[in-house]
This record gives structure tokens, C-alpha cells and sequence, in this order.
């Protein structure tokens, strides 16, 4: 397989398959319409707090690349789920048009992401079975199915999972558990957000942290990129030296993703600002606050003084002792620079919609139990203590890519906020609050 074997993407398709936004647009001021192989770097797409933006190292942002090709058999390509107009993931009206535009035969829409696995092709016939079958995906939402790690008594590899599970409620009847306490495993059947494919800094790979190798990030979005060819595109199982995954993986390592115009305030780089994805391409992973908008605290411009409020908001202590930047420690970017991740409350039970399993682990030495719509890192490490821990993602570009949080949860930036208060104890009055939100939709 080489790039040169299959023909150019263009625009035309681009725009009925994967990107929408780019065709033309009479707001885009200066930006050409002749768009076809790829984006400028700096290229606005709309969102609902303003415009957002990326830029490659590379130079430009192709459209033409292995990235941008189904690898596989049923029509999907890393852009299928992860579009540069929605911040490098997908938003939930963009998996709704693309299902309106094509009556549910988008290759978004494939059956490893049906609600339920197994379903054979004439369950999804009519455009109502396929609303149906796809109500999680229209949500933005993306199957996984994972099997708990098993003991392992080799030499060398002594491992013992210090946990069970041991009872499930799953609305859709997959996930189930299998053997006794002291021994038990089982299925465990949910769904998740895709995660942006732009501004990698931290070492850790995916929500759970499943590809993740070692501190080497580029070893683990190879991990990755091998698994989304073989698994969500259904494509051949290549090796990490493969010239199609080393250009996929070297293309989302260049690429920063940010907001670059908020309505009424406008470019985010201005009169010293340093917002936008281009300041972001620079930025090195390192320990600090933000400091983007430092330069605005004393703006007479309301809303730059507030977004430069809600940075220092960000940055501070909260009356709860805490500060967002206990998690978010990454310099103008929020990753967590040595790959920490952190239990927010967002798979406790008390915020599970009626679609999300709800799985009950039990602690195989004290009996104690936790209930969980996920398990985090821990279903990955069988560690009792990992159990509902996420990566701290980058907080760039998130006004592009709602819903929220690893299992979409949140469809605002003023409902993250409003679940940081509910399941963690941060304090904010009404004003603060909304400065807050500003900050975070101009990231």
C-alpha cells in the first residue's frame, strides 16, 4: 500500500465525507476558495464561541495524506472521526449531519460501533434501524469493549489483578461477568469520546492510557495508529515501521489546534496576547500556568479582562484549596506534564446517563467496593488504586469539540465547570463562573 497507488482526495469529497467546513465560506475573510489538497496553516472553521485553527509543522495541513485514507474495508480513515473543524475529534451535530446527509451510510457508521456487537447487515436496513442501532454514535459516542487483565503467574511477569467485577447493569445487555470473587473477570461494554489528533506533548496515549509505552510518545501513537488501521478501519495489521503509519503518526505529531477568534473580542494573538495554535506549536512541554492572556488583565475591552480573569482563576487556588492546575500543570496547554491521571467523578454513578453501564468492582483484600461507568486506567493495570483515573487531556481547542469529558457528559464548557463544583468540591459564584468558561472557550 503506498499513497501514490490510490488517487488524490479532493475538496468535493472532503466536503461530503469528512471536513463540511471547507468549502468555501463568505466569513472567512482573506481565505482562499480554492481549497482542495489542503488547509493553510491558520485556516478558521467555525464553532460556537468563534473560529478555531490549526497549525502543522509540516507547513500546511494536507488533505491528501494517509491520514485522510481508508486503510481498510468499510470506508473509514483516521478522519473519519477526527476532523480538523471539530477540533480533531468529532462534534455530536457534525455525527447528525453526516448521518442525515447519507441516511445513516456514512462509513462513520459502521457496525463495530452499533450499540451492540455482532449485529448482522440486514439489521441496519432501513434508515430507522440504522437511528436506532446508532443512537450512541449520534451522540458522539464510540464503543469499547475490554476484558479485565487475568492473573499471570509467569516468572518475571508475576501479576495479580487486585480487583473483580462483580455485578454489571448494562441498558444494552453486552457487558457481563464472569467467574466468582476471588477470581472473577468478565465484559465490560461502554462507550467513549474520540480524543483530539493534535497537541500531543505528554507521553500518555488514550483516555485509559492503553497505548501508552513507557514515557516514548511517539511509540505510543504508533500503538495507536496500528490499532485504529487494524481495528476501527478494518484494515491489515501492519508494523510499526510501516511507511503509512509513520506518516500518520509524524502528521498528528506536528499539529497544534486552538481557538484563534472569540465573537466580540476577536484574534486571540492581539495587542500581546499569545492565544492561537501557532504560539502552541512553539510552546514546550514544561511545568507552569497559563499565561496567554496576561497581557490583557488591565484591558479596558470587557471581554478580554474577562477572559484574562478567568486565566487567573485557572491559575489560582480555589476556596476548596485546590487549583485546576494541580491536574493541568502543563504551560499553555493543560496536559499533566509527567502523564498523571486523576479520578474527576466523571464515571460515578450519580452522573451516568440511562445508556451507561454501571460496573461494581470489589477490592479482592478489604472487600471494599466502587461503582464506575468506565474503570479508567484501572481496567487496564488491574490496580485497585487506578480505577476511575483518566488522562488529563490538552485543553486547547475545546470550544471545537464538545461533548465533554471521556464519556461526553457535559455539552458545555459551563457544564465542565459546574461538574468540577458538584464532584469535587471547587467553589465559584456566578461571575466567576462564567469568567472561567470565557478562558476555556478561548483556549
Amino acid at each position: 500500500m503506498s499513497t501514490s497507488s490510490r488517487p488524490i482526495v479532493t475538496c468535493s469529497v472532503l466536503t461530503t465525507a469528512l471536513l463540511g467546513a471547507c468549502v468555501d465560506d463568505p466569513t472567512q475573510d482573506e481565505q482562499s476558495s480554492e481549497i482542495s489538497t489542503s488547509i493553510p496553516n491558520n485556516y478558521l472553521h467555525d464553532n460556537p464561541t468563534g473560529k478555531s485553527a490549526s497549525f502543522s509543522l509540516q507547513g500546511e495541513i494536507r488533505l491528501d495524506g494517509e491520514f485522510f485514507q481508508a486503510q481498510g474495508t468499510n470506508g473509514r480513515s483516521c478522519a473519519t472521526c477526527h476532523l480538523p473543524e471539530d477540533g480533531w475529534s468529532i462534534r455530536v451535530e457534525t455525527a447528525q449531519r453526516f448521518f442525515n446527509e447519507t441516511a445513516g451510510l456514512h462509513p462513520l457508521f459502521s457496525l463495530q460501533d452499533a450499540n451492540v456487537p455482532g449485529l448482522p447487515a440486514d439489521a441496519v436496513d432501513t434508515v430507522d434501524e440504522r437511528r436506532a442501532r446508532f443512537s450512541m454514535l449520534l451522540k458522539g459516542l464510540f464503543t469499547r469493549n475490554v476484558t479485565l487483565p487475568v492473573d499471570n503467574p509467569v516468572t518475571n511477569l508475576l501479576f495479580t489483578r487486585q480487583f473483580d467485577l462483580v455485578e454489571v447493569h448494562d441498558p444494552f445487555g453486552v457487558s457481563r461477568v464472569t467467574g466468582t470473587p476471588g477470581s472473577a473477570t468478565g465484559r465490560m461494554w461502554f462507550f467513549r469520546r474520540p480524543l483530539a489528533t493534535a497537541n500531543f506533548k505528554s507521553h500518555r496515549v488514550m483516555w485509559d492510557g492503553a497505548n501508552t509505552v513507557g514515557v516514548d510518545l511517539r511509540a505510543g501513537l504508533l500503538k495507536q495508529a496500528l490499532g485504529n488501521v487494524s481495528g476501527a478501519q478494518l484494515g491489515p495489521v501492519l508494523l510499526g515501521d510501516d511507511p503509512i503509519i509513520q506518516e500518520i503518526v509524524s502528521y498528528e505529531a506536528d499539529m497544534s489546534n486552538a481557538q484563534m477568534i472569540i465573537k466580540s473580542v476577536g484574534a486571540l494573538d492581539n495587542d500581546g496576547a499569545t492565544g492561537g495554535p501557532e504560539f502552541h506549536a512553539s510552546q514546550p512541554l514544561e511545568n507552569g500556568p497559563f499565561t496567554l492572556y496576561d497581557a490583557w488583565t488591565n484591558s479596558t475591552e470587557p471581554r478580554r479582562a474577562q477572559i484574562a480573569r478567568g486565566q487567573a482563576l485557572f491559575n489560582g487556588v480555589n476556596a476548596n484549596g485546590r487549583s485546576c492546575l494541580g491536574c493541568h500543570n502543563a504551560a499553555n496547554d493543560g496536559q499533566n506534564v509527567n502523564g498523571t491521571m486523576f479520578n474527576v467523578g466523571a464515571s460515578d454513578p450519580q452522573f451516568a446517563t440511562k445508556e451507561m453501564a454501571v460496573f461494581t468492582f470489589q477490592n479482592r483484600e478489604t472487600g471494599e467496593r466502587k461503582q464506575s461507568t468506565h474503570g479508567g486506567r484501572g481496567i487496564r493495570t488491574g490496580v485497585w488504586a487506578d480505577l476511575n483515573r483518566f488522562k488529563t487531556p490538552s485543553l486547547r481547542g475545546l470550544a471545537a469539540r464538545a461533548p465533554y469529558f471521556h464519556n461526553g457528559i457535559s455539552s458545555t464548557l459551563a457544564g465542565v465547570i459546574a461538574h468540577y463544583q458538584t464532584a469535587l468540591g471547587f467553589v465559584y459564584t456566578p461571575e466567576e463562573a462564567a469568567d472561567l468558561t470565557a478562558f476555556l472557550g478561548a483556549l
